[in-house]
């Protein structure tokens, strides 16, 4: 339990304003499975499970854009979008069709 605990300390606040209410900012909380990272404005429920880039995802899903913010990837994913419903959640598979 002190090994989660030490880990979860040395992540950073992103310093990226909460794409939802605009007032908050994304840090680092605890989550079930692991570090997330939750909007600092009290009643903002806004979180995403990555740490974002601060981009913005510029996906066209039928000529609109995303607009979901992208989050850091792993040793072999990209980054990609928060948005689970995204195809560029996975980008690795994108670039395979």
């Amino acid at each position: 339990m002190a090994q989660e605990d030490c880990k979860f300390t040395e992540l950073t606040p992103s310093r990226i304003t909460c794409p939802e209410c605009a007032k908050g900012e994304l840090n680092p909380a605890r989550g079930r499975f692991g570090p997330v990272y939750k909007c600092t404005q009290r009643g903002c429920k806004f979180w995403v499970d990555s740490r974002p880039t601060g981009e913005v995802c510029g996906y066209l899903r039928n000529g609109v854009e995303c607009g979901s913010l992208i989050v850091e990837g792993t040793k072999t994913i990209p980054d990609r979008c928060s948005d689970r419903s995204c195809p560029n959640r996975n980008p690795h598979k994108l670039a395979k069709q």
